[in-house]
């Protein structure tokens, strides 16, 4: 009986809750992860998340990041820029929604959808399609004041290290030794707390 079940792909449960056959399993999983980038595209619904890189080593990738913010910037639109050489922790989280390692930069994803680098955003405005996706999104307030805290760059130097990256000294034994501060990234930065939680609400 489990068997014919199984081959007609009805699910088998176990006493414990737990579905049973491989190809289940499968199935359970993948509607799992369906579940949570559900929760994640509603959190990001009405966000236009653009990771880029400020980082001028590599000068095109630099300019392509550069070109479609000023895309963004030109349609009037609120941008959640996050910046990988400022946060790298930014990119761990782009290949996960991307699913891709190394990705290339900028990468684009707008009300949770991801729309890909610079090429496609270029050929969604000469086609007149962004301003089709982006119909939604309210104009940006172009009177808008920058944060007084970090002037519109969402991270401050860290208060606590002073963004030495160095915090207090360890009086654990007599030797000395200079204990790395955990409150901000590898360059001394972090997040700004005005901006970190508008962007949260």
């Amino acid at each position: 009986m489990p068997e014919h079940a199984e081959a007609n792909g009805t699910e088998i449960v176990g006493p414990h809750g737990t579905v049973r056959g491989v190809r289940n399993r499968v199935r359970a999983g993948l509607a799992n992860f369906e579940s949570l980038s559900g929760l994640r595209a509603t959190s990001e619904k009405h966000k236009i998340i653009v990771y880029t890189t400020s980082f001028r080593g590599v000068r095109s990738t630099f300019e392509d990041c550069k070109y479609v913010l000023l895309v963004l910037h030109n349609l009037r639109m609120e941008v959640d820029e996050r910046d990988t050489y400022t946060n790298p922790s930014y990119i761990t989280e782009m290949e996960k929604k991307v699913g891709c390692t190394q990705c290339k930069l900028p990468q684009v994803f707008i009300g949770g959808r991801h729309i890909g680098s610079n090429t496609e955003v270029e050929e969604l405005n000469e086609s007149g399609e962004l301003r089709v996706l982006l119909a939604d999104f309210p104009l940006k307030d172009t009177k808008a004041q920058p944060c007084e805290i970090c002037g519109g760059y969402r991270f401050i130097l860290c208060r606590k290290c002073g963004g030495s990256k160095n915090s207090t000294r360890n009086t654990f034994t007599s030797e000395f030794r200079a204990l790395k501060c955990t409150k901000c990234n590898h360059n001394g930065l972090e997040p700004c707390p005005k901006c970190t939680t508008a962007n949260t609400e």
